[in-house]
């Protein structure tokens, strides 16, 4: 039953990352995302996904993604320590329209209280 229930949060989150990230590219008007995986352990990322107006498909690896908060505004944010693909020669332009300077992403508030529990608890198992 212990095993069901881990099964069942890691698949809430797993959907919910999904989401927020199929939106923000939707939002930014980037693509299309066509393949999502998540590795909670690793806190790592890869989707496959299709540049607005390309044809070829592509791989994205977001590393080490995190949560942080601003309590003041009440948002929530992803952050990362690195974004890369498998189109070299576009991993800097990439990363600088994805990720910005600050390297994070905002969470929309539906998804907020829900990626600030699971983050929480990670915290508090290590």
């Amino acid at each position: 039953m212990l095993t069901f229930l881990k099964n069942q949060k890691e698949s809430l989150i797993t959907n919910s990352i999904k989401q927020i990230v199929k939106g923000y590219l939707e939002r930014k008007n980037l693509g299309e995302m066509i393949d999502f995986k998540l590795d909670l352990n690793k806190k790592e990322i890869e989707l496959t996904m299709i540049l607005r107006k390309e044809s070829q498909p592509f791989k994205v690896i977001v590393k080490d993604f995190n949560f942080i908060k601003d309590k003041k505004r009440n948002k929530g944010y992803f952050t990362f320590e690195s974004i890369k693909n498998s189109r070299d020669w576009n991993s800097d332009t990439l990363e600088k329209i994805i990720g910005s300077e600050e390297r994070k992403i905002e969470i929309p508030n539906k998804y907020l209280q829900l990626i600030e529990m699971f983050f929480l608890n990670i915290k508090k198992s290590n």
